[in-house]
């Protein structure tokens, strides 16, 4: 299954949650398939997705955080999956897009075949999609500004 795909099954399940998209491909697709204010676009920083996401589970423990991940990403913050694990925060799910490449940056082998990230971390759906990316994904038309006030305007409204 392509990744995109796999977006758009997973979006479709989706009612209020938080969500947290990592850095790149992902976000951009997420942005075509299923827009929203609740979506948080993580633009940059690879790998800081899961770490926004568990701080978002422990402000907000009433909402349900989905942290939409890449295994390139997930493996640059191992510790955080380790960390999901302790805190064990049931309101948190983390679900890995594994197409065992770093796709954003040009489609670099990984080594995730190496780790089993539903060991390491809590609460993980890790789901194997087909290497490369969806061809014209628009880029999101929102500056980082705008994105993170209307994902903390959703955020409050839930509050």
């Amino acid at each position: 299954m392509r990744r995109l795909e796999a977006i758009r099954q997973l979006a479709a399940e989706w009612t209020d949650e938080l969500i947290v998209a990592t850095t790149g491909m992902i976000s951009r697709e997420l942005y075509v398939v299923r827009d929203r204010a609740e979506n948080f676009y993580m633009c940059g920083s690879m790998g800081c997705a899961l770490p926004i996401g568990l701080g978002l589970s422990l402000a907000h423990p009433e909402r349900k955080v989905v942290v939409l991940d890449g295994d390139g990403a997930a493996l640059m913050s191992l510790g955080s999956l380790a960390l999901a694990r302790h805190l064990r925060l049931p309101n948190l799910v983390h679900i890995i897009l594994d197409n065992a490449t770093y796709a954003s940056t040009g489609d670099q082998p990984t080594c995730s075949a190496a780790l089993n990230f539903e060991e390491v971390g809590f609460q993980v759906r890790h789901l194997r999609v087909e290497p490369g990316n969806q061809p014209d994904t628009p880029r999101i038309p929102y500056d980082p500004l705008e994105m993170r006030r209307r994902f903390e305007r959703a955020v409050r409204r839930s509050a």
